[in-house]
């Protein structure tokens, strides 16, 4: 570690200081670029100019072109001679709701200040919030950061590479668990993809479930259903041929516990299916990890006081679920088949075939 203090580093600190503001600036800048409209009106207006791109929205100029002007700063939106285009690559990122790379749903709205003022209390109590105490934005940001990587490689490459998996859940008379559903893509795509399965999808939040429940109704899925619960509701669920965790295990207060309900029931011959996050292990193994301060930023807001909404809980948090702390934990719970699967293009999660 350095001691001495060295003027040449001060200029660097500094503006790396302001990057990190600008970081959370610029963020909300991206909110209203979904919130508005403005991506897909500019990709269906482009290259235009920011009178053009504002009665495309049906906003106001000016407002529109300081918009701009910063979305080019930030080399996301291309500048020629008055007109504006996104980037071959943003216009995929930010517009093609299709690709595993879209993102809008990562720029939700900025922290309120109930977060911020409940988390500096955590800090002294110990306590984290649920998720479900930040309120409806939350549901719907957890929800679509991870939509588009779960539609493209759940089903078609990630339960692909599971050993004889997907051919049982077409076959008939399977039973698909979703713990941790959220507002239900996941247990939606399972649904359509294997039509003669029965698919329940659990969650504790009420306003989750509520919008799982509206989608399912719009996409006629009559092999669908979405209950309130969670591991400790399990035994009401199981026994299933086919368990899915995707993203949640690390936000539990009590993650043991949860791999034991898992364990009671799956099925003898079924898979128990858990995603989560591409922790390393120890701080300078995560230190290869790229975005590793966004990483502890979610746990501190998000994950990790989750992990300790309740007293004593275990508070693994964003990156507390690396693969050797999760084969410890179901291997004591009588897991015997433990594989690890990396999705090439997913550079966020890991995905583990956990069998009996």
């Amino acid at each position: 570690m350095r001691t001495e203090f060295e003027p040449d580093r001060l200029p660097r600190t500094i503006l790396e200081l302001f990057r990190i503001k600008q970081g959370e600036m610029v963020s909300a800048l991206m909110h209203l670029g979904t919130r508005l409209d403005l991506w897909k009106a500019l990709r269906s207006s482009e290259p235009c100019t920011s009178d053009q791109l504002a009665e495309a929205a049906g906003l106001q100029e000016r407002w529109v072109r300081e918009w701009l002007h910063g979305m080019v700063a930030t080399e996301i939106v291309q500048h020629d001679d008055g007109r504006f285009a996104l980037t071959p690559e943003a216009r995929v990122a930010l517009t093609d709701s299709d690709h595993w790379s879209f993102m809008p749903g990562v720029y939700g709205p900025p922290m309120t200040h109930h977060e911020i003022e409940r988390t500096a209390e955590a800090f002294r109590t110990g306590v984290g919030m649920t998720w479900a105490e930040h309120g409806d934005h939350a549901c719907h940001m957890q929800c679509a950061m991870s939509a588009a990587r779960q539609e493209s490689f759940l089903v078609p490459v990630v339960l692909a590479a599971f050993d004889g998996a997907t051919d049982r859940l077409r076959a008939g008379d399977a039973r698909i668990v979703d713990v941790g559903c959220g507002a239900g893509v996941a247990s939606r795509l399972l649904a359509s993809s294997f039509a003669k399965a029965t698919v329940v999808g659990i969650d504790p939040s009420e306003r989750a479930i509520t919008e799982a429940r509206g989608r399912a109704q719009e996409a006629g899925l009559d092999n669908l259903t979405f209950e309130l619960g969670t591991f400790d509701d399990l035994d009401r669920f199981g026994p299933a041929n086919l368990l899915v965790t995707l993203d949640v295990l690390h936000d539990l207060p009590r993650p043991r516990e949860a791999v034991a309900a898992a364990g009671r029931n799956l099925a003898a011959d079924g898979w128990w299916l858990v995603a989560d996050i591409k922790g390393r292990g120890d701080l300078e193994s995560n230190r290869k990890i790229p975005l590793l301060p966004y990483m502890y930023a979610m746990s501190v807001f998000y994950c990790m006081s989750s992990a300790l909404s309740e007293p004593g809980g275990e508070g693994l948090g964003t990156l507390g679920l690396y693969p050797t702390r999760l084969e410890e934990m179901v291997r004591a719970e009588g897991f015997t088949r433990f594989t690890r699967h990396e999705v090439e293009l997913d550079p966020t999660n890991w995905y583990y075939e956990i069998r009996l």
